[in-house]
């Protein structure tokens, strides 16, 4: 009977320990099924978070580089997964004085994570969020200022010559270049007109009006917009960008 009772007793707790294993296995897929893609997704917008920082420092050197003419500059981003590209998507005519067109390629500085974007675009940063969400991030160098009664519009334009790709998990270098610069300033009053194609055209839009500008015309990718009897400084400055 006590051999018996033992017997009881053993399969008993074997019975335990397999019900106790079953249970943690599938406590374990459950967390996992549910938990990693919420963790993963932390993950991701971290990432993001961390590369919008390096864009705000990437704006600075490229500032330093277009507008102070410093010679050259070597910045480092963390990829993590994501990819980082020039492209040429973005593109600004002005027409001013009387002057024929000045059509610009401006190029583009994109990292991407996820289907999330941050651009640098014209000398500002913009981030975007699928499906159609976009953010102007910090401003470009384009301002209105008003001196003995007269507005003077300031205009900077920063155009990135390349056609670099790269992605991955490592950390990618960016050789930033000063190739020329150019400046010019009407000597009286003058209507500015403006064309950005961007695929942040609406932000350039509300950006242009707080500016000064009547926008006359917008599209998910293109804005134009006009300002009549302004002093305008147009500079442009040419930066050769290098990713490795």
């Amino acid at each position: 009977m006590i051999q018996q009772d033992r017997k009881d007793s053993a399969v008993s707790e074997t019975l335990g320990y397999i019900l106790l294993f079953g249970i943690v296995t599938l406590s374990m897929g459950v967390i996992y099924t549910v938990g990693y893609p919420v963790l993963q997704s932390n993950m991701d917008s971290n990432i993001f978070e961390s590369a919008e920082q390096s864009f705000i420092v990437l704006q600075s050197g490229m500032d330093r580089v277009a507008f102070d003419q410093v010679p050259l500059k070597i910045l480092k981003m963390k990829l993590q997964g994501s990819s980082l590209a020039i492209s040429n998507t973005s593109s600004v005519t002005i027409t001013y004085d009387g002057n024929p067109p000045l059509n610009i390629t401006t190029g583009d500085l994109v990292f991407e994570k996820a289907g999330k974007k941050i651009s640098y675009e014209l000398g500002g940063v913009f981030k975007s969020y699928p499906p159609d969400s976009t953010v102007m991030v910090s401003q470009p160098p384009i301002y209105a200022i008003t001196s003995d009664n007269v507005e003077v519009t300031t205009i900077g334009i920063v155009s990135l010559k390349g056609s670099d790709y790269v992605s991955g998990r490592g950390i990618a270098t960016l050789t930033i270049e000063h190739g020329s610069s150019t400046m010019e300033r009407t000597t009286s009053p003058t209507n500015v007109d403006i064309q950005i194609n961007s695929p942040y055209a609406p932000r350039w839009a509300e950006y242009l009006e707080d500016n000064g500008f009547s926008v006359t015309n917008i599209t998910s990718s293109s804005v134009h917009a006009s300002k009549n009897n302004t002093i305008l400084i147009l500079s442009l400055h040419e930066i050769d960008v290098d990713i490795s």
